[in-house]
């Protein structure tokens, strides 16, 4: 059985950002399962707070990789 892990993130955008498909490409090149939990998107600010899950590599580098585009990543403490 492939082991899988669940990570919850917060995801702060700059504004530049905002208007990117930055959620579907993370989607679509580390084949993660995605859950919105909570959104604030405005013109000027948005933040997504995200379940991640899938092999525990993968979410890494795809935390990884959103944060080299540009995004802030906070953990959120699980409930």
């Amino acid at each position: 059985m492939d082991q899988t892990t669940l990570r919850r993130v917060k995801l702060v955008y700059p504004p530049a950002l905002i208007d990117e498909p930055l959620l579907y490409r993370l989607i679509q090149r580390f084949g993660l399962l995605v859950n919105i939990r909570r959104a604030h998107v405005e013109a000027t600010e948005a933040w997504l707070v995200v379940d991640l899950e899938g092999p525990p590599d993968r979410v890494e580098e795809g935390l990884a990789w959103i944060q080299k585009q540009g995004v802030l990543v906070e953990p959120v403490e699980q409930l």
